[in-house]
C-alpha cells in the first residue's frame, strides 16, 4: 500500500507525533511518504521515510498513492483545495480534538465559531473522518458535516526510563503535569493542581510545557496561595522521557482533550496517574488503572492524589497493563490499516 501523510510541520506536537508513530510502524511493509508546509523553529521529528516540504499551492501526485491521510486544519484544507486533482486515491483525515471546545480555549468563541465552519468545509469531501474515541464519534455525529466517521485510539512507543534524576528537590512527592505542544493553556486545568498544593505540604508540582500568558496567571495564583516555592515551571521539555522518569505521580487535570499522548506515555512508563473525570479519560482507562477526580472539585483531587500516594505501585502496574493491551504503536497502526483497507475494498467492490 502507498500512503501519503500530510501535516502542517514536523514539530513535536500531538498530531505530528501520531503520524511519526504510524510511519515507524508501517514503513517496513508499506510505501510511506510525508509532506509538510512549515519549516519549524522548534525541535523537529525525524522520520524514517521520505519527507517533502511543499507550498500550499503545489500539487503533489495524489494518485500515486492509495491513501492520502491529512492531519490538522491546514493539511485538510490542502486536500480540499486540490480535490479536483485527486481521482483514485482515497482521502482520510484524523480530528485529534473536540474542535469546538479546543478552539474556544485557544482562540475565543467568535474566532472558534468560524474556524469550526471552515474545518467542516475542508473535511466535507474526505472519504473517512477518523476521531480518537467512541465518545468523539458521538460528539461529531451531532454537528459535523461529513458523517463518514470512525474512531482509532492513539498509540505510543514506550517511554525509555532514565535512572539518573534531572530534577533535584527535597519534596516527598514530585507531581508532574504535561502541557500541550502549543504551551500552557487553561484547557489543561493546571490551576486545579496549584490550588490543591495548599493541602499537600509534602508535594511539589513540576509543569512541563512552553510558557504562555496563562503561565503568568498560574504564577500569580501560586503566589496568592503561598505555594509558589513548590511550583516549578520547566519550560519546553525536549527530554520528555527524562521528565516522566523523574516524577513520582502524574496529574492530568484537563477540561477538554482528544486523547492525549502524554497519558499513554506516562502509562507506558509505569507511573501512577490521577485524571479528571471527563468522558474521554473514563472511556480509555478504567477506575483502578488511573484514579479519577471530579473536575473542578479540589477536595476530590486532594483525595485522589492521597490515594495514589498510598497505592502508587498498584496504580502504575494497572496503567501499564492497559497500555500494553490497547495503546501501543502496533495496535494503532493495525487499526488504521483496517480503515485504509476498508476504503480500498469498498472502492474495488464498486468497480
Amino acid at each position: 500500500m502507498k500512503i501519503a501523510y500530510i501535516v502542517p510541520s514536523l514539530i513535536r506536537s500531538g498530531p505530528i507525533k501520531v503520524v511519526h508513530q504510524l510511519v515507524e510502524a508501517l514503513q517496513k511493509e508499506h510505501d510511506v511518504e510525508v509532506y509538510y508546509f512549515k519549516i519549524p523553529q522548534r525541535e523537529k521529528l525525524k522520520f524514517d521515510a521520505p519527507v517533502h516540504c511543499i507550498d500550499f499551492r503545489e500539487v503533489i501526485d495524489f494518485d500515486a498513492y492509495d491513501i492520502i491521510h491529512s492531519h490538522t486544519i491546514l493539511a485538510d484544507a490542502y486536500v480540499w483545495y486540490h480535490r479536483k486533482k485527486i481521482h483514485k486515491a482515497k482521502t482520510v483525515t484524523t480530528l485529534h480534538n473536540y474542535a469546538k471546545e479546543d478552539l474556544v480555549f485557544s482562540y475565543g468563541k467568535i474566532k472558534a465559531f468560524w474556524m469550526v465552519k471552515v474545518w467542516e468545509l475542508v473535511t466535507s469531501k474526505h472519504d473517512r473522518v477518523v476521531v480518537l474515541s467512541k465518545d468523539a464519534v458521538k460528539y461529531y455525529k451531532k454537528f459535523w458535516r461529513n458523517q463518514n466517521l470512525t474512531y482509532v485510539y492513539n498509540g505510543v512507543a514506550p517511554i525509555q526510563i532514565k535512572e539518573t534524576p534531572s530534577v533535584e528537590t527535597d519534596a516527598a512527592v514530585k507531581i508532574g503535569v504535561i502541557a500541550s505542544a502549543g504551551g500552557i493553556s487553561r484547557r489543561k486545568g493546571i490551576d486545579q493542581v496549584i490550588k490543591v498544593l495548599a493541602g499537600l505540604p509534602g508535594h511539589m508540582l513540576f509543569i512541563a510545557g512552553k510558557e504562555t500568558g496563562e503561565s503568568e496567571v498560574l504564577k500569580d495564583l501560586a503566589h496568592s496561595l503561598g505555594v509558589d516555592d513548590r511550583v516549578k515551571f520547566m519550560g519546553y521539555c525536549s527530554d520528555m522521557d527524562g521528565f516522566i522518569s523523574d516524577m513520582d505521580i502524574f496529574v492530568i487535570p484537563s477540561r477538554s482533550e482528544g486523547l492525549p499522548l502524554s497519558l499513554l506515555e506516562i502509562a507506558s512508563a509505569k507511573k501512577a496517574i490521577v485524571c479528571s473525570d471527563i468522558p474521554i479519560f473514563k472511556e480509555v482507562m478504567k477506575s483502578g488503572e488511573v484514579k479519577f477526580f471530579a473536575l473542578e472539585d479540589i477536595e476530590s483531587l486532594k483525595h485522589a492524589i492521597e490515594e495514589v500516594d498510598l497505592k502508587r505501585e498498584l496504580y502504575a502496574d494497572k496503567a501499564y497493563e492497559a497500555y500494553i493491551a490497547n495503546y501501543t504503536t502496533k495496535k494503532m497502526a493495525e487499526n488504521y490499516l483496517k480503515v485504509y483497507k476498508t476504503l480500498l475494498k469498498a472502492d474495488k467492490d464498486e468497480k
